[in-house]
């Protein structure tokens, strides 16, 4: 090689590595660019992966190797400190979500694109998130190295937009249950619908509208959804069974949200656990209606499973509470109101009567088929104010005047009016009517009734005509009428009836009432003689004693009656008259009694003259002397019987009395009878039964006692002392020097004279002591001061 070739080819070195060495500066100056603009864009990617809140992570395909940052972490769930590898990464993918995930990435790397993925992930604390992952695959030679990408957390984005998606849905919902609910007329279909829409959109196992009976402690379930079905067979449960123990709150208007029936406390009761087992529930909502500060109805859902009830569902389902129970009271008042309209025509159509309804101004704005067919009018003409032209003009005028007041005061009326009928005859009518009100309390108007009375009228008034016929007789006979009602054992009577018995005016009485007043021995005749007439359709009469109610008196009084009869031919009852025959009995009584004094008091009369003939005899020593010692005691006896029969059977002197029977007995010495006692008057209802206890007195003393021998002496003495009501007389009379006195074997008319007359009469306490050495009769009675009762003379 030439000197000049090698200098060449040295040149051509230098010039290689002078090249080579401005390249490697160029080189050196691109990397060093490059790594300034890499680290300008890390930068840039960290300060965009901040604010984007971005995690980036890289995958070496063949390693598996895994390198996130701090944000991917955060959005994963992961410690910050924590590696976390592939396979551990993949674990934290929803099971739902796995499959989708491997599809999109799988796609990515067959077609070499990028891959945009949203999906669920199951954070370490068991909350499920949801993110955005973006990447794609780094390639060389073609194959695919590396895998890249960043991860953005949207499950608040989702969660937001899931709320959006709900609460338009739940809008939705509530507008299309609306116009289901506005749709329905019947009752039990809104609830229906509403059971089977909200449980669809809960989402829950059943859901249903219960009405509370909490008298009877249950809730009526009409309607449940239950799983896609609906049940209406009407089910009941207990309410202490359904909600234990939260009646309270129920009560209150609490609603009841209860995530879980096995972990809540107020469900601890094995009966209740059961219970909920039975009907598969362990997660229960319940909504109480109130009403009036009343818990009316609950709108409740449940489930299988135990739910988190959000306050969304709480007030989704407190709304379709509330707009369900209004819908199912207005179908409901809505039903009774075409129910009432309708038995309203039925009724109206099928009354004997003239149906009607007028407006505020008197118009006739309804009136039954009955008054075209009264009136003859057609029926274009037969409303507004043609109703006035069918009435008597004096009843029009009086009636006009009337409704002024009727109107003004809002009021129901009643009258009675004549109108004519398409015959041109005036009947009466009897109108009754009462105000109609609008739902919100404005006044319509009335609706009315006129029934025809003419013929009732004129039979009250034949019949007032007889009753008062009958008064005037009843009246001129001193009696009351009467009548019992069988079937409700009610006795009605008239005033002059109600007198008698000393009962105020238009009292009724049961039998017992009336039983109550009969003396108990005439009890069981006059319920006999009713029995009677009832049973065998005979007529009724009895005489029997009452107590009069106002005053206790005793009285007779005489019933006659009739047994009347339904229209079946069975007895109702018996009506009659009864009159005050105390009168009349006191009358029969006294002359029986007076027969029988008369008869007894021959017999003691001729057994007393015949003492005083011996008792005069044994002492006289002539017949003189005999004669005017006998006329002397005959005229003394006769005197006895004068001062009891004198002065009309007033009063007499129970000294009189006394001296007027003992006087004949008195001998010259005086000393056979002794009397002592203050002065007393006897009212003759006293004295005439005094009398004759006396004179039986003196009879037996004459006949048996201390006046049949010589020596005998009669003592009598009496005392007058205060009482509560009436002075209060205390008779002794004493028997001394007659013969020895021995019980009587049988009771005599004098005997029982003594001891039942004073006793019944004049509530004497009476007392014969039959001592040997004489007779002691004591008495103990209480001075009448009435009027007398025994007058032969009334």
């Amino acid at each position: 090689m030439s000197e000049q070739s090698e200098v060449s080819a040295v040149e051509d070195v230098a010039s290689s590595q002078s090249d080579a060495e401005q390249r490697l500066a160029e080189l050196e100056a691109r990397l060093s660019e490059t790594e300034k603009q890499l680290r300008w864009s890390n930068g840039k990617l960290r300060m965009a992966l901040e604010v984007g809140k971005l995690g980036a992570w890289e995958r070496d395909i063949e390693t598996n190797e895994l390198t996130i940052n701090a944000a991917c972490k955060a959005n994963l769930g992961v410690p910050v400190d924590e590696a976390l590898t592939h396979e551990e990464l993949e674990k934290l993918y929803h099971p739902g979500d796995v499959e989708r995930i491997q599809q999109a990435i799988s796609y990515a790397l067959a077609t070499k694109t990028d891959f945009n993925i949203e999906h669920r992930i199951i954070r370490r604390d068991g909350r499920i998130g949801r993110i955005l992952v973006r990447g794609g695959a780094v390639y060389e030679n073609g194959k695919p190295v590396r895998m890249i990408g960043v991860t953005q957390d949207v499950t608040e984005r989702e969660k937001i937009r899931e709320e959006f998606h709900l609460a338009q849905r739940r809008q939705d919902f509530l507008l299309t249950l609306n116009d289901q609910l506005r749709s329905f007329e019947d009752p039990y279909s809104i609830m229906e619908a509403t059971s089977q829409s909200l449980g669809s959109l809960l989402k829950v196992d059943s859901a249903g509208y219960g009405e509370v009976d909490q008298d009877r402690g249950i809730v009526l379930v009409e309607r449940e959804w239950s799983k896609g079905a609906i049940s209406n067979e009407g089910r009941h449960y207990r309410l202490q069974e359904f909600l234990p123990g939260m009646l309270d709150e129920l009560n209150q208007g609490r609603t009841l949200a209860i995530a879980d029936v096995r972990i809540d406390p107020r469900m601890g009761d094995p009966a209740i656990q059961s219970f909920y087992n039975t009907i598969n529930a362990r997660t229960l909502l319940v909504v109480p209606l109130l009403k009036n500060d009343r818990l009316t109805a609950v709108v409740y859902a449940n489930s299988s499973e135990p739910r988190a009830w959000t306050t969304d569902d709480l007030a989704l389902v407190e709304d379709v509470a509330e707009r369900t129970w209004t819908a199912v009271e207005k179908a409901r008042a809505e039903m009774r109101l075409r129910e009432a309209e309708s038995q309203f025509r039925i009724i109206a159509e099928s009354l004997p009567a003239l149906v009607w309804i007028i407006d505020t101004d008197l118009r006739l704005t309804y009136a039954n088929a009955r008054w075209l067919d009264f009136s003859g009018l057609p029926v274009e003409d037969s409303l507004g104010e043609s109703w006035m032209r069918w009435i008597h003009p004096d009843d029009l005028t009086r009636v006009l005047k009337k409704m002024e007041v009727h109107r003004r005061d809002e009021s129901s009326h009643t009258t009675e009016m004549r109108y004519r009928t398409r015959e041109g005859v005036y009947r009466w009518h009897m109108i009754q009517a009462a105000p109609v009100h609008s739902a919100r309390g404005e006044f319509k108007g009335w609706c009315g009734t006129s029934v025809d009375i003419h013929d009732i009228k004129e039979t009250e008034e034949a019949l007032r005509r007889s009753e008062e016929q009958l008064r005037i007789a009843l009246r001129a006979a001193k009696m009351g009428d009467w009548s019992w009602d069988l079937a409700t054992d009610r006795l009605n009577l008239s005033d002059r009836a109600a007198e008698i018995f000393g009962l105020p005016p238009g009292t009724a009485l049961s039998g017992l009432d009336l039983q109550k007043q009969l003396h108990p021995a005439d009890v069981a005749r006059a319920v006999d003689a009713m029995e009677k007439s009832v049973g065998k359709l005979a007529p009724y009469d009895v005489e029997y004693r009452i107590s009069r109610a106002n005053d206790g008196a005793r009285v007779w009084v005489a019933s006659q009656g009739q047994t009347t009869l339904n229209d079946d031919g069975s007895p109702s009852g018996i009506a009659g008259v009864v009159q005050d025959i105390t009168d009349r009995k006191h009358a029969e009584e006294r002359q029986q009694l007076l027969i029988r004094e008369l008869h007894h008091r021959v017999k003691n009369t001729l057994a007393t003259v015949q003492a005083i003939v011996g008792s005069t005899a044994r002492t006289a020593s002539s017949i003189d002397e005999f004669y005017h010692g006998f006329v002397g005691r005959i005229v003394s006896l006769a005197r006895t019987h004068n001062l009891l029969t004198e002065d009309l059977w007033q009063k007499a002197s129970l000294e009189e009395l006394i001296g007027t029977e003992l006087g004949p007995y008195e001998d010259e010495a005086r000393n056979r009878i002794l009397v002592d006692g203050p002065s007393v008057e006897l009212p003759s209802e006293a004295a005439v039964p005094v009398g004759m206890a006396i004179h039986e007195l003196t009879t037996n003393a004459a006949k048996h006692g201390a006046l049949s021998t010589f020596g005998g002496q009669v003592e009598v003495k009496w005392r007058v002392e205060p009482g509560d009501t009436r002075p209060i007389l205390n008779f002794v009379w004493t028997e001394r020097g007659g013969p020895r006195v021995m019980t009587p074997t049988r009771q005599g008319f004098g005997s029982r004279l003594l001891q039942r007359v004073l006793a019944t009469q004049l509530q004497a306490d009476v007392h014969m002591d039959f001592q040997e050495d004489g007779l002691r009769f004591t008495m103990v009675m209480p001075i009448p001061g009435d009027p007398p009762l025994f007058n032969p003379d009334k």
